[in-house]
């Protein structure tokens, strides 16, 4: 038997601490939490509640941690490996699937699931030393790799990226791997900009002055645009500064008012004659996964400084806080 500790969902603004012990089944996977990243959509749930989330579910769905037990004819998990986990479960009989909405997720210090729907939830494993804390942000990462597949991001272009936050920032440093010529990095929140690391590639522009920065000249070479945060007045502007045949991906999604989706009004005109594509992108695939995982276990992407605040799960009120005040940028959550 193992004593748990885990923090469970009880309503808006409400989260409680609890102590159970968890009984492990023949079929289940004992995995130990050693780092849950906490993103924009655990302050909304937090927050607003979920249609998708429960009362007593157990959020979190940026882990990575080890397997400390699998059952006996296990042929595929290894105990005593490293493991880092997607969100998204692909299953075709469920539109909605995923870690810390449906099924519970890594705020908690263990986590027990059954083998076969482990298999189906993207992950990576690996006999390593990982830095857990960096490996717990393969998620939003891959989520990122997800968004240049998309919108077919190509070499030395000139891009725009609205949001300097986790998102934003992962994606620059995706489009530096990839050898962008010129990138733009556009936010409100100079501290965010400020603290962000110099590269004669990157420009930082405050967005009150991206009239005087984003020129017609710059404009005209710019092939690729992100909107990397829940702004509807950025992804206005992202129609605005693009030129002509170039590709926007609408990253970030905007929160509801009152239950209902807000809308904006584009002129159509500027898609057509400008000939736009305008693209999507939500949650990742195993793919995209394993890449990510590949890429921050073998140190090809600089993830240093992003990550400003570590905390307990007692502490995790203090967490909201700072990712409400927008003072921090990666939070981590160390069962």
């Amino acid at each position: 038997m193992i004593e748990n500790t885990s923090l469970n969902f009880i309503s808006p603004k409400k989260l409680i601490l609890k102590k159970s012990k968890l009984r492990l089944k023949s079929n289940q996977v004992l995995i130990k939490i050693e780092s849950c990243g906490m993103c924009g959509t655990d302050l909304k749930i937090f927050m607003n509640g979920s249609k998708r989330v429960k009362k007593n579910r157990v959020m979190g769905h940026e882990i990575s941690g080890k397997i400390l037990q699998v059952p006996n004819k296990e042929k595929y998990f290894k105990k005593n490996f490293n493991i880092v986990l997607g969100a998204d479960i692909e299953d075709s009989n469920k539109k909605d699937f995923a870690l810390g909405h449906e099924i519970d997720g890594g705020f908690q210090k263990y986590m027990t699931i059954d083998s076969k729907l482990l298999k189906k939830i993207p992950h990576f494993f690996t006999k390593k030393k990982i830095n857990y804390n960096y490996a717990a942000m393969t998620e939003p990462l891959a989520c990122c790799i997800n968004g240049l597949e998309k919108i077919n991001l190509k070499p030395n272009s000139y891009v725009i990226i609205f949001g300097a936050g986790t998102i934003g920032q992962l994606i620059t440093k995706l489009c530096l791997l990839n050898k962008s010529k010129k990138i733009f990095l556009v936010d409100k929140n100079i501290n965010r900009l400020n603290k962000f690391f110099k590269n004669k590639k990157i420009v930082k522009v405050n967005f009150k002055d991206i009239k005087r920065i984003l020129n017609l000249n710059i404009i005209k070479k710019v092939k690729y645009t992100f909107v990397a945060c829940s702004s509807l007045e950025a992804q206005k502007e992202a129609l605005k500064y693009s030129s002509n045949n170039s590709s926007i991906n609408f990253f970030a999604g905007l929160p509801k008012k009152n239950g209902i989706d807000p809308t904006i009004n584009i002129n159509t005109n500027n898609i057509h004659y400008k000939e736009l594509k305008i693209v999507g992108s939500h949650g990742s695939k195993k793919r995209h996964v394993v890449q990510a995982a590949n890429l921050i276990i073998n140190k090809k992407i600089n993830l240093k400084n992003m990550i400003t605040h570590t905390f307990n799960l007692k502490n995790v009120n203090k967490a909201f806080d700072v990712m409400k005040s927008g003072k921090g940028l990666k939070i981590i959550i160390k069962p």
